[in-house]
């Protein structure tokens, strides 16, 4: 088989004792060959996992065939609760995979209904995750993706969002919806040509505008729902507002701006700092700190950012 019959998986998702059903295969060094590493019907082992980490190999390999039962069974995975089967790290990889996975087929429809309910869907399983006791940010820190896409980005400030709320001590229930509207701040992007956003150089003034147009699009697509609540509709509206009032698209300023849109604000600039951009590489998590520590009280809610601060100090 071609390189281009396999596609990569995480050995942080496999389990010990799991029967895939599926081929695991090994890439072979300096070569563009695949060799079969463990059959699908032979389980694997805390010992062959261990020996594989020591080893420094982070990834196996599955033929693109067999994606969507991979797919499947990270979904079951991600679902399963407390299991003595599955440890929260495990599901926790899980997790982030098929909201991606989900994310990323709801975005390309551009389909609105399909993307909410997603998002509604997607906050209560990572909500589940994050109010677990034993989460360790971490672990959900070091499986994240950083590739520059919309649903990437969107889904690692979900990720994000519910991790804050739960640190401030907002309700399982809250952290739920602060997570789903974490999916749908930047909905109004699918509406902007993705030369644009993938654009190396700088903008030009009317591109700016373009761009800085999406809180409002997106906003405009969501503001009639029955099912979302006000809060992340201002995720949505609001999260490139500043406390100063040089934000847009209104130019809002302090108590103007919602709760759930301050918090939205300082993890959704985080994450633009840690994660490829088309004009730059990802900056370290303690540059982008020491950046945006500069704007506290200006850009940034005081409280919000030492709290998110102190989460990714702590990890």
């Amino acid at each position: 088989m071609h390189c281009f019959d396999f596609i990569p998986i995480s050995i942080a998702t496999l389990t010990p004792s799991s029967q895939l059903g599926l081929d695991l295969y090994q890439a072979e060094a300096d070569t563009e060959n695949y060799i079969l590493y463990r059959g699908g019907d032979y389980p694997l082992t805390v010992n062959d996992l261990e020996r594989l980490r020591a080893r420094g190999v982070e990834q196996l390999f599955i033929s693109r065939d067999s994606q969507a039962f991979y797919k499947d069974y990270l979904r079951e995975i991600a679902t399963s609760g407390d299991s003595e089967n599955v440890s929260l790290a495990v599901r926790t990889q899980a997790v982030t995979e098929v909201v991606r996975q989900i994310l990323q087929e709801a975005f390309s429809e551009d389909n609105t209904e399909q993307t909410i309910d997603a998002a509604s869907q997607l906050g209560t399983l990572t909500a589940d995750i994050l109010t677990n006791d034993q989460f360790a940010v971490k672990d959900m820190l070091k499986v994240l993706h950083h590739d520059y896409a919309t649903f990437t980005h969107s889904a690692n400030v979900a990720f994000y969002c519910g991790m804050l709320a739960n640190e401030l001590g907002y309700s399982k229930e809250v952290v739920e919806e602060i997570t789903a509207g974490g999916l749908l701040h930047d909905l109004g992007k699918l509406e902007i040509r993705d030369e644009l956003l993938r654009k190396p150089g700088k903008l030009t003034e009317l591109e700016f505008r373009e761009i800085r147009m999406h809180p409002i699009v997106g906003f405009k697509k969501l503001a009639y729902r029955e099912d979302l609540v006000e809060g992340q509709l201002m995720m949505t509206y609001q999260h490139h507002e500043r406390l100063d009032g040089k934000g847009y698209p209104v130019g809002c300023v302090e108590d103007d701006i919602h709760p759930w849109a301050k918090l939205c604000s300082v993890v959704d600039v985080y994450e633009a700092l840690t994660s490829n951009r088309p004009y730059r590489k990802a900056m370290p998590r303690k540059k982008a700190l020491l950046i945006m520590e500069r704007e506290i009280g200006s850009a940034f809610d005081p409280e919000l950012f030492r709290c998110w601060q102190s989460i990714i100090e702590q990890s």
